[in-house]
């Protein structure tokens, strides 16, 4: 059922959400029962991101550890395609049926997650471990939504600047911390599991004593069953199908199944096929779409479009994430703890830039939700226009210029997220809120693809006569027929298996590997140029944008139920008395 139902029955829905009459000013204060709610909230969110950052950075360690497998990239990609799953149906059903019960529901199941982690003992496990944690985040990920609902519309911007601030120590430390859990303890990368155990448990916990958002609406004559039944299954299975093949496809290619054979190109076409079914079906045929028309109608300039900059950011932000320390092994240094301290400017630089997105929007008649997304974008093309022109021995300024795109991507993303908030109605925020972070998370998935493959190709056709060209003369005279493994090995970080092959001398390892450091310089650039480009598109469609920060205002969509103002208490002492 969609809330397009519940308003068509308007004359017989009751309602019992704690709303203050209509004529009553609202109660814009922060009182103790908001800040407590968002602490829960924070707690939620900041433990999906914690267990998202720290993971991804000793994914090829746990590999070793349980492994090895061919296969072990599937654990971030159950992750990604259950969050892109799960994201829009826990934010269009808590729409109907309550944030509450989703978001604690979201952390047990990563606290499932997470146990199954801890005592993982194969690849296997861990991949239906990352699934279920995949899962919860959807539920977690409400807190972006259910946070802006209990305070003030003008106040939206700082919610979601202090949730953006709270990440900051994973953000930066993230992969210092990763590498030191695998380097100095036995438990190695348990550890970050038992730390997601606790996480999850104190959200649950608080969460349950602080956060109580209203009862939603209740429809007179119809059970939470029939609800349930009613609800548009048919467009919430062709959005799943559509969503899973897609991204599954995009994972095969390359790697299970080369790109032109039918195991990669039918489940993308597939998944294709599905999502533009899926959008004719609530367009045309579905009587109670899950997807609210109100959305798109009269929206042309506001939701569509953020959508269209989200997906963009998307591909900038999991493209960062999974890239850089590719780009520092490949042009800068092996050293880990080089490479941890490498990741320090970037996620300092996402999380100060999405704090700072938040806090100052509709702060200025130059601050307003149109030119703050014209910022963000700008600053990361300026961060990646410079970036074509690093070289090997540009590190410092490699490190500066992560901190720079990284700030435009949280100051464009999390500027988003409130932009989304306010060009909807208050009972679609939820699922306008998560739509936008699938869309976030398949632009990442196809921004990796993408970028994998260039790198893929810069190496097949550049590393070979590049390297011949250093190592195959005078002093090395390395035979052209050890060629193919010496790169293989030295791209793999396998210098001293290199130095073993037949008349390859450690000199010539180390002089294949300051030639590779430009075939990897290549590369990035090719990478840049291509970011560039879908920067593009999302600077004109911001250009596009209509301007939402008119609907900062006093309103606050939904009133906990255990808060009550000064007046109210006073009122019910009175009345006791």
């Amino acid at each position: 059922m969609s809330i397009q139902a519940a308003k068509k029955s308007e004359p017989e829905v009751n309602t019992d959400n704690g709303d203050e009459p209509a004529l009553q000013k609202p109660d814009t204060s922060m009182n103790k029962a908001k800040w407590l709610a968002c602490i829960a909230l924070c707690l939620a969110n900041t433990t999906q991101f914690q267990q998202q950052c720290t993971t991804s950075v000793i994914l090829k360690y746990i590999d070793e550890k349980l492994g090895p497998t061919t296969y072990y990239n599937w654990m971030l990609t159950a992750y990604t395609i259950a969050v892109a799953v799960s994201l829009p149906i826990s934010g269009g059903l808590s729409d109907i049926f309550g944030r509450r019960r989703f978001i604690i529901c979201g952390c047990c199941i990563s606290l499932v997650g997470t146990s199954i982690a801890i005592g993982a003992q194969n690849i296997p496990m861990m991949i239906a471990a990352m699934t279920f944690k995949g899962i919860g985040s959807g539920g977690q990920q409400l807190a972006l939504a259910a946070i802006a609902e209990i305070v003030p519309n003008k106040h939206r911007g700082n919610a979601q600047a202090v949730l953006a601030f709270v990440t900051l120590p994973w953000a930066v430390f993230s992969s210092i911390t990763g590498n030191a859990m695998i380097k100095y303890y036995a438990l190695g990368f348990r550890i970050n599991f038992i730390i997601g155990t606790g996480l999850n448990t104190i959200s649950i916990i608080s969460l349950w004593l602080w956060y109580h958002p209203p009862a939603r609406t209740r429809i007179v004559g119809k059970t939470q069953w029939e609800r349930v039944r009613n609800l548009d299954w048919i467009g919430i299975i062709l959005m799943a199908t559509g969503i899973v093949l897609f991204l599954m496809g995009l994972a095969f290619g390359g790697r299970q199944f080369p790109w032109a054979s039918a195991g990669t190109i039918a489940p993308i076409v597939i998944g294709v096929l599905s999502l533009v079914a899926l959008g004719f079906w609530e367009w045309k045929v579905a009587k109670e779409p899950f997807f609210a028309h109100e959305l798109f109608i009269g929206q042309g300039r506001t939701f569509p479009l953020f959508l269209v900059i989200t997906f963009v950011g998307g591909m900038n932000l999991y493209a960062s994430g999974a890239f850089w320390t590719q780009q520092v092994q490949g042009m800068f240094s092996h050293d880990p703890i080089t490479i941890g301290l490498s990741t320090m400017p970037g996620g300092c630089g996402g999380a100060v830039g999405g704090f700072v997105g938040g806090y100052l929007m509709g702060k200025h008649r130059f601050l307003t939700s149109r030119l703050m997304l014209m910022y963000g974008v700008a600053i990361k093309m300026i961060a990646d226009g410079v970036f074509t022109t690093v070289t090997p021995s540009d590190f410092k300024m490699a490190m500066g210029l992560g901190f720079l795109a990284m700030f435009g991507v949280g100051f464009m993303l999390n500027g988003l997220i409130v932009c989304v908030q306010l060009s909807c109605k208050d009972e679609h925020i939820g699922l306008a809120t998560l739509v936008q972070g699938s869309l976030k998370a398949m632009g990442g998935s196809l921004a990796v693809t993408i970028f994998s493959s260039t790198i893929q190709n810069t190496q097949k056709k550049d590393a070979g006569p590049r390297v011949a060209k250093a190592v195959m003369q005078p002093p090395y005279r390395v035979a052209q027929e050890e060629l193919p493994t010496l790169i293989k090995l030295v791209v793999g970080g396998k210098d001293q298996l290199a130095a073993k092959l037949p008349g390859v001398s450690p000199e010539a390892v180390k002089a294949t590997r300051q030639v590779l450091k430009l075939t990897w310089a290549l590369a990035f650039k090719r990478i840049y140029l291509i970011t560039l480009a879908f920067s593009l598109v999302a600077f004109i469609a911001a250009i596009a944008s209509r301007d939402v920060t008119d609907n900062m205002t006093d309103h606050v969509a939904v009133k906990l139920q255990n808060d009550h103002s000064k007046e109210e208490k006073k009122l019910d002492v009175e009345g006791r008395s």
